[in-house]
């Protein structure tokens, strides 16, 4: 198929580019007519070869990542796939694929079980204009300095009800307004929760790009960012100073995330089971983009989500792998891991049948990925 993910778009893209070079020199000293005419044709000529370096550099990066997978779906024309929940256990075991190489005792980026009463200060939370509080704040544990933006739902007292939390994480390069903005995760959560589909949620994001640099979520080794600390010590300490929640000792927590920010949803999930029940992975894939997971074969075994997942969990954790079947890298991993599940891990499927790596796609997933967060409340 001739779509703009395709090698053959790739190769008659770089094919164009390659030619307009020679070409536009060979033509340059040709052009005929008026002066005005002239400088208009050399300028046409230059635009040809700039417009062909853009395609062959959007064909290159699109054809490695998956962006948009048809034409339709690049011009916004294109409507997402229906959305599908596959059971864990349709899936065969064991996996064959699985990396052979145990789960590491301690790594960098493993972080201590989070604090049941940590006596963190509250943090006052100012309105930001769009209906989101905001807080930028020192994380006194981790030593990171990052934003947390929270919503309340309708209704919302700190002398109510107190209410169950959904940590949102964003890909990278990113920021944590993105899962709101990106995911239109308010209207989803809102709609979702006047039909009485999920319950009054308070919705997190945090900081997970410290220092502009995608961490995995992990805690840098030496003097290097304590991200996992941060998501999993210290932004809980603060949620749980500043509003009415119910405490991780009688509900736990749920975690969602797109791209890199799934990937880091399902790891935060496997390697912190006493702070997270269930976590929602959109589109992520099994090993970090991150360098500080990444860097080497080892580490690369180490912290793939298959390696952990095998190795299974302390206390019950629920997975939902969310993926397109024509962002094929992503689906792929997805039933990969969910082959891999160890002890007390249970791994769910959604999948669409259509759509790239991209906003659209991930916004058809986010109701049916928040439905099921609702069913999977854990303990």
């Amino acid at each position: 198929m001739f779509g703009p993910a395709s090698r053959s778009f790739l190769a008659v893209s770089v094919a164009a580019f390659v030619a307009c070079l020679p070409l536009t020199l060979v033509v340059w000293n040709r052009v005929r007519g008026p002066v005005p005419l002239r400088v208009l044709q050399h300028l046409g000529l230059l635009l040809l070869c700039q417009l062909t370096a853009v395609s062959a550099l959007f064909a290159a990066v699109n054809q490695a990542n998956d962006f948009y997978v048809t034409w339709g779906e690049l011009a916004g024309a294109a409507e997402p796939g229906d959305v599908s929940i596959v059971p864990d256990g349709s899936a065969p075991r064991p996996n064959a694929t699985a990396p052979s190489t145990p789960a590491p005792t301690s790594t960098p980026s493993t972080p201590a079980a989070p604090a049941t009463s940590s006596g963190a200060a509250a943090t006052t939370f100012t309105p930001d204009g769009t209906g989101l509080l905001v807080a930028q704040v020192h994380g006194p544990k981790s030593g990171v300095d990052g934003q947390i933006l929270v919503w309340t739902p309708p209704g919302y007292s700190p002398t109510g009800d107190a209410l169950p939390v959904l940590l949102t994480l964003d890909g990278s390069p990113g920021d944590p307004v993105d899962t709101y903005n990106g995911l239109q995760l308010i209207p989803k959560e809102s709609e979702l929760l006047a039909s009485g589909a999920v319950p009054p949620t308070l919705v997190v994001s945090a900081t997970t790009n410290v220092d502009g640099k995608d961490w995995g979520c992990s805690n840098a080794p030496g003097d290097g960012p304590q991200v996992a600390t941060w998501l999993t010590q210290d932004v809980p300490d603060i949620i749980s100073a500043s509003f009415h929640v119910q405490p991780v000792t009688s509900r736990r927590w749920q975690v969602m995330g797109y791209s890199s920010g799934a990937t880091c949803s399902v790891r935060l999930a496997l390697t912190t089971p006493d702070l997270f029940s269930a976590a929602v992975s959109l589109a992520g894939s099994n090993v970090p983009d991150a360098r500080v997971l990444s860097g080497s074969a080892q580490a690369k075994r180490d912290n793939d989500l298959r390696t952990l997942a095998a190795a299974g969990t302390s206390r019950p954790v629920a997975l939902l792998l969310a993926a397109s079947k024509q962002d094929a890298s992503t689906s792929s991993d997805a039933l990969a891991l969910q082959r891999a599940i160890g002890p007390n891990v249970t791994a769910d499927l959604e999948m669409i049948t259509r759509g790239g790596h991209n906003w659209d796609t991930w916004q058809a997933m986010t109701s049916p990925a928040l439905t099921w967060l609702a069913q999977h409340t854990g303990g």
